[in-house]
């Protein structure tokens, strides 16, 4: 899972400074056909659910018991809501497919085997998630450059990691803000052309990216 834990390492221990040299390597590493097409999964029935991951306390070797009786408040749950949506934003937008581990998109929680495998939540799913992952799914459908644009550094600092995907015309940038303050980002002149479509607005050369959220902005003939 190497776009797994690049994702976790930056949302859980704000790890930044490596962040486009383990990303770049793993692209190294892969002709472009078959990196355009590697699975990239936040979790499976052999980890714990990407919720629990990022919130939860390491099971550390701890019996079912234990991993059973722990469940997120609901202070933990939101805000670990928010960490998810950006997490799964960078799973989609980075090179590969994203694979979606049936539940994350409704907001499952628990840890491994039997935990992480319990039946899908139906009636109780959580709404605003499904409908982001929905709106990543449409993204992806009509954005040419997730499916085989370059993958552009763009920085990773101070909490906030920014690239691009690019192919001819069209483009498309992400910032991610896992700081617990909201942010102005400055924009490369380069960029001065690229408009907000999720989650930011712009003032000049910055874009204003509210706490612990994403942003995207897009340019092209498929805007």
């Amino acid at each position: 899972y190497p776009f797994l834990h690049i994702i976790t390492d930056f949302l859980t221990n704000y790890r930044t400074q490596d962040f486009f040299d383990r990303s770049l390597q793993i692209a190294e590493n892969y002709p472009l056909k078959v990196l355009n097409i590697l699975m990239n999964p936040l979790g499976t029935h052999d980890t714990e659910r990407i919720l629990t991951y990022l919130a939860g306390p390491v099971h550390d070797g701890r019996g079912r018991q234990w991993q059973a009786s722990q469940k997120l408040s609901d202070d933990e749950y939101k805000k670990v809501i928010s960490l998810l949506k950006i997490a799964s934003a960078m799973q989609f937008t980075l090179p590969g497919v994203p694979s979606i581990y049936y539940g994350d998109e409704a907001g499952m929680e628990g840890y491994r085997d039997p935990f992480n495998r319990a039946c899908y939540p139906w009636g109780q799913e959580n709404e605003s998630l499904i409908k982001w992952y929905q709106f990543l799914g449409q993204l992806r459908k009509i954005c040419p450059a997730l499916k085989d644009g370059r993958f552009i550094p763009i920085s990773a600092a101070l909490g906030c990691i920014s690239y691009a995907r690019q192919t001819g015309s069209d483009e498309l940038i992400i910032i991610a803000n896992r700081n617990e303050h909201d942010i102005d980002y400055y924009l490369h002149e380069e960029y001065f052309s690229i408009e907000p479509i999720y989650g930011c607005t712009s003032h000049g050369p910055y874009v204003n990216v509210p706490a612990m959220t994403c942003a995207l902005l897009g340019r092209g003939k498929w805007m």
